[in-house]
């Protein structure tokens, strides 16, 4: 398993969602999506054992896999996805998937959020100090799909792009600028799929942490969203 195989399924995940944005009704639906498809990497949909014996004076033991959802973060924390070692995992001593009555730190760990986030701000906090002590890469992956009709130029649109910038792309660009993090990789996505307009241009903007702006990508163009999707998760 390679950190390039993870990005490949962040990003055909993305890539999905942005093409059919009613795949999802909540996070939970996002959570769903990427977890499937990262049980198609070599090795994810393995069992492993751990050092739990199925009985009493049974020389076997029970085994689980290395991706796992709703995980302890610890202080009553749940990471919304965590891949394992196979290290680590034969060191699970304890029924709760813990080693020593204390969670596994993750290889790699993910967290999600959509445009039913209440405050993005203090859920964007919240994730990446869940992710920080990740032993490799931590993702957090956004997507905000605004269900407004009206078309560009109208008063109506005006006022959501505004209430939108101040509520999901501010918060983005705030903290890329004063919360740089190497190990935490932030993928922010704005889609406008419901336009009353032909054009499909527009519909997808994709944030750029290096240059710190939303960057429209067209929706028909699957390589150019890729291409756009993996830049943000190296």
């Amino acid at each position: 398993m390679e950190k390039i195989d993870i990005d490949n399924a962040i990003a055909d995940t993305c890539i999905r969602i942005i093409k059919e944005p009613l795949l999802y009704f909540s996070e939970t639906d996002v959570q769903q999506m990427l977890t499937a498809e990262l049980k198609l990497i070599k090795g994810l949909g393995d069992l492993y054992p751990t050092l739990i014996h199925r009985g009493k004076d049974s020389k076997s033991f029970y085994s689980t896999t290395l991706l796992h959802r709703e995980y302890g973060g610890g202080g009553g924390t749940r990471i919304d996805i965590v891949i394992f070692s196979k290290e680590d995992v034969e060191k699970i001593d304890n029924q709760n998937l813990k080693t020593g009555n204390k969670y596994i730190t993750p290889e790699f760990a993910f967290e999600l959020g959509t445009e039913k986030t209440l405050n993005i701000k203090e859920h964007l906090d919240n994730d990446i100090n869940k992710l920080k002590n990740v032993k490799k890469t931590g993702y957090i992956i956004h997507i905000y799909k605004d269900i407004t009709k009206s078309p560009s130029g109208t008063k109506s649109r005006e006022a959501t792009i505004g209430r939108i910038t101040e509520i999901f792309k501010n918060v983005f660009e705030d903290n890329s600028k004063n919360c740089p993090n190497e190990k935490v990789k932030k993928l922010a996505i704005l889609l406008n799929p419901f336009k009353n307009q032909t054009k499909t241009w527009g519909k997808c903007e994709i944030f750029d942490g290096t240059t710190c702006k939303w960057e429209k990508v067209n929706v028909d163009k699957k390589n150019e969203l890729k291409k756009k999707i993996l830049e943000q998760l190296k």
